[in-house]
């Protein structure tokens, strides 16, 4: 009894419908709940990944900041020591362009100490006394005292306290000892590389030890730095609400990135609280890698920062840790312009004027810089040396040059003029004017102090704006003017919180650069710019253990409750399934007589639920299928089997019509007039029911459709109702294998001596033609049929008769020879314009697939070809002379055309206007 209880139940949870029912029905809810979860615990989880982010990035941008002041404060270190060398090299270099002048000087005696001429009595004497020329001056050591007492006051307020001399001497001793280790660097790059592998071996690793020196000085450079800012930050992270225990946030140089060396970090907030477990954690191979991997990213395409920060996960000690990674720009003013111009390029609408304008004007400068770079070379190597600005052809370029970036802003201006900038697109269009001034600005200041709202200030207040455009044109003055090779003083008053890191010279050559490097295109500015100004990547730490251990235990929840629910769903589907399966059945019996043939069946009536509407539909089928029977019997004996698949599918869509490109097929037999009348009427019925069929098949093969029998003549369509790829290819093909099979059916004649001989000797015309064309059921209710009309179709009517005037079988227009060209060998025949047309049309005769014409073909082909071009030509004589021979030797009817038109015309010339057509008057 039990076992047979057992047996019941296994066959209702395993057999029919019920149960297929009831295990889809609960695996469908299963898996939705745990599809749903598995979404769910993904949302959740980029949901605290954002909110982290959100949490971390108001304190990670002030620390950008803060990392952009203690770089700023490292590199203005490392540049006093540069300048205190490059001064003293510099100032021995360019002695050998100071100039000697001869003086007179009173000569003096040394008395008590005290030098005296004794009024005069001495005498005097001539010497050589050396004076600096405009090329031997250079930066002096004020511009460095300068740096240095704005560095140690940029230490005193982060410090709010005075920095000592010790401190001051270890700052100056860690950036020297960068700037010596760079020396060598640059030292060696020069050399030439070693071609023997212990050689090169040993300069690699040299490079990488020297680099790797670089790295540490400056890393202890930086830290050293930011213990003078740490407890005044660190009051200001707490305000900012960094939470110490939950987000940890490091930068690193790209100084720091070594291939094969532990990244080291330039900042580390583990300097404002060293006690947390994100603290502790210290540097490992996934973690390092991922550093590496997103650094080699933003190298290879800086463009990739649009993407968004790079997000990594590690285990860590039974902790997941998140990290974030985003890149740090120096320069923030040129940098925010070069991302505003990155991908603006099909943005730019009425704008493109000026990247146009900018690409020529570039293209000139690129030009004119070789001169003025030439020119200075010579203008310092002269005895004495020449001052550029002394020097005609040197100003000449220089206004040459000026007139180029001032043609630059006038055509932005015009064209601003004439399409005022859009409101959400002003920042990036303006971009267009200002990227190279401000980089200019940038990259030759060394800037003490930065304005975090400089760039804002520039967009909202014109006068912040103008004055900004007048320091950069001021800049671009001294630079151009060549006055002088250190900045004037009042050019240096306009720069308060910076210094001039370069000498004209230098910066003439930074100003070249800009100038001379396309604005949007391959090579651009923006990339340039942005490529210099990259210092590294700032790494956020996040640990997210807790979050992410809430929402597994969430998970485990859902899946529990889902497993439940799938239970429960499976036995309530099989008590509801019983309904369900007995209705089923009875519509299977009633299908089933369908399915055998009987078209009689009345399926019954299921209720009001969607089982009564399936049968009411079932019911309509069976009538549709009665209705469908009767019209393909009727329509199956007169009209195009593809034609009627399509009108049992939609004919009213057929009815209605519609114009598309097709390819028009018309085919004649020639003289079939004179074959018919000696024939009687079952010869005549069985020669055009041997011929159409064969015709037809071949049509039917090449997916054309029959449009109608006219008589002997055949007209097809090609791509019409249903597409056809390449109609125009197979129109084409049929017509050819037509051809070629009217020959093997009049050799079977002539062995059966089948019909008669005219029959024997039967030939027949196609003309072909691409175009658009209406295509339809056109009638009327009572009677209609398949067609197309219009233009294309006529035309490929003419076109067939106009076939036994050239006297040849396959005729086709230009549009279909554009089309067939590289597949089969043709001849142009002609240019007509056919009756009731003013446009000329190209007649081509098809004459085989390409690669099986003979060499025969080809010398006629071409001969034909170059005597139609002469006569196109106006030459007519020339043009009669060579269809005389080539009549002559062919006896080509297209010849003999060509040569009695030629006679007309020698005797009648066209008019000067005349195009090369002739008006056919006949159809």
């Amino acid at each position: 009894m039990i076992q047979s209880g057992l047996l019941s139940l296994w066959k209702i949870l395993s057999e029919g419908i019920r149960a297929k029912l009831a295990w889809f029905t609960g695996t469908l809810i299963a898996f939705t709940i745990l599809l749903l979860s598995i979404i769910t615990v993904r949302q959740q989880t980029a949901i605290l990944s954002e909110s982290y982010e959100k949490q971390a990035a108001v304190s990670k941008n002030f620390i950008a900041g803060l990392v952009m002041e203690i770089e700023s404060i490292s590199q203005n270190l490392i540049r006093i020591e540069e300048f205190k060398s490059r001064i003293e090299k510099q100032q021995e270099e360019l002695k050998k362009y100071q100039t000697k002048k001869l003086v007179t000087k009173k000569k003096t005696v040394s008395v008590f100490g005290f030098k005296t001429n004794l009024f005069g009595s001495l005498g005097t004497s001539r010497v050589f006394k050396k004076f600096d020329t405009f090329f031997s001056v250079y930066l002096t050591k004020d511009d460095v005292a300068i740096l240095e007492r704005e560095i140690r006051e940029q230490l005193k307020d982060a410090s709010n306290r005075n920095i000592s001399e010790r401190e001051w001497n270890s700052l100056e001793g860690l950036a020297s000892a960068y700037v010596k280790n760079e020396e060598k660097y640059l030292e060696i790059i020069k050399q030439p590389t070693p071609e023997e592998a212990e050689a090169k071996a040993k300069w690699e690793l040299d490079i990488k030890n020297i680099k790797k020196e670089m790295r540490n000085h400056k890393s202890k450079l930086d830290l050293f730095i930011a213990k003078f800012y740490a407890e005044s930050k660190k009051r200001k992270l707490e305000e900012l609400g960094l939470d110490t225990q939950l987000f940890r946030i490091q930068t690193f140089p790209i100084s720091a990135m070594i291939q094969g060396e532990t990244s080291i970090a330039s900042f580390d907030t583990q300097i404002i609280d060293n006690t947390s477990p994100l603290a502790k954690i210290e540097h490992f191979d996934q973690m390092e890698s991922s550093l590496v991997d997103s650094f080699q990213k933003l190298s290879d395409d800086i463009t990739t920062v649009d993407e968004g920060e790079k997000q990594y996960v590690f285990e860590w000690q039974d902790r997941e840790i998140q990290a974030l990674h985003s890149p740090l720009f120096r320069h923030q003013n040129s940098t925010r312009r070069a991302f505003n111009l990155i991908g603006i390029k099909s943005k730019l609408g009425d704008y493109r004027e000026v990247i146009k304008e900018d690409y020529r004007i570039t293209n000139e400068l690129t030009q004119l810089i070789p001169k003025l770079r030439e020119r200075i070379q010579i203008l310092k190597n002269a005895k004495p040396p020449i001052p550029p600005a002394k020097d005609k052809l040197f100003t000449s370029y220089y206004k040459s040059y000026q007139k180029l970036i001032s043609g630059r802003e006038k055509i932005y201006d015009e064209v601003s003029l004439r399409y005022p900038i859009p409101k959400e697109l002003e920042e990036k269009i303006e971009s267009l004017r200002s990227i190279r001034d401000v980089t200019l600005e940038d990259w030759i200041l060394l800037k003490f102090k930065t304005d975090p709202l400089e760039y804002e200030k520039y967009y909202q207040d014109p006068e912040a704006r103008e004055e900004h455009r007048n320091r950069w044109k001021a800049i671009r003055k001294w630079i151009v003017s060549a006055e002088q090779e250190t900045p004037p003083k009042e050019l240096k008053k306009l720069f308060p919180d910076g210094s001039f890191g370069h000498s004209r010279s230098e910066s003439e050559e930074i100003m070249w650069k800009l100038d001379g490097v396309h604005l949007l295109e391959s090579e651009n500015v923006p990339l340039m710019v942005l490529h210099d100004n990259f210092s590294g990547l700032i790494r956020t730490l996040v640990d997210r253990t807790d979050g992410i251990r809430a929402i597994k235990d969430n998970r485990n929840q859902i899946v529990f409750t889902a497993i439940t629910i799938c239970l429960v769903a499976i036995i309530f589907a099989i008590f509801i399934s019983g309904v369900v399966v007995q209705k089923i059945r009875k519509i299977i019996r009633s299908a089933e007589d369908v399915g055998q043939g009987n078209l009689h069946v009345h399926f019954d009536d299921g209720g009001n639920d969607e089982f009564g509407n399936l049968t009411v539909a079932l019911n309509q089928m069976v009538s549709g299928l009665k209705e469908r029977e009767k019209m393909r019997g009727v329509l199956g004996s007169m009209v195009d089997p593809v034609v009627v698949g399509e009108a049992l599918k939609d004919l009213e869509k057929l009815k209605r019509g519609s114009e598309k490109v097709i390819t028009a097929f018309f085919s004649d037999i020639a003289g079939f007039s004179t074959i018919s009348e000696k024939l009687n009427s079952k010869e005549l019925a069985d020669l055009l029911n041997e011929y159409l069929s064969a015709m037809t098949l071949i049509l039917k093969q090449h997916d054309g459709v029959l449009d109608k029998y006219i008589g002997d003549a055949i007209v097809g369509i090609f791509n019409a109702p249903l597409d056809v790829e390449n109609h125009c290819l197979k129109a084409v093909s049929a017509s050819v294998e037509m051809r070629d099979r009217l020959e093997v059916l009049k050799k079977e004649w002539i062995q059966k001596n089948s019909y008669i001989p005219e029959a024997h000797q039967m030939t027949f015309r196609i003309g072909l033609n691409l175009g658009y064309a209406k295509v339809g059921f056109m009638g009327t209710d009572a009677l209609a049929s398949y067609t197309m009309m219009g233009d294309t179709v006529n035309l490929a009517a003419r076109l067939e008769a106009a076939g036994k005037d050239y006297g040849v079988c396959i005729l086709v227009s230009e549009f279909v020879h554009d089309e067939i060209k590289d597949h089969f060998f043709t001849r142009k025949l002609d240019t007509v314009r056919v009756k009731g047309k003013s446009k000329p049309v190209t007649l081509f005769e098809v004459r085989c697939k390409k690669g099986e014409e003979t060499e025969e073909e080809k010398k006629f082909t071409n001969a034909y070809e170059t005597a139609l071009f002469s006569y196109f030509n106006r030459k007519f004589s020339e043009a009669k002379l060579l269809f005389e021979n080539l009549y002559r030797s062919s006896k080509d009817e297209a010849c003999k055309l060509l040569l009695d038109r030629c006679q007309y015309y020698l005797e009648s010339p066209p008019e000067l206007d005349w195009d090369g057509s002739f008006t056919r008057t006949k159809k």
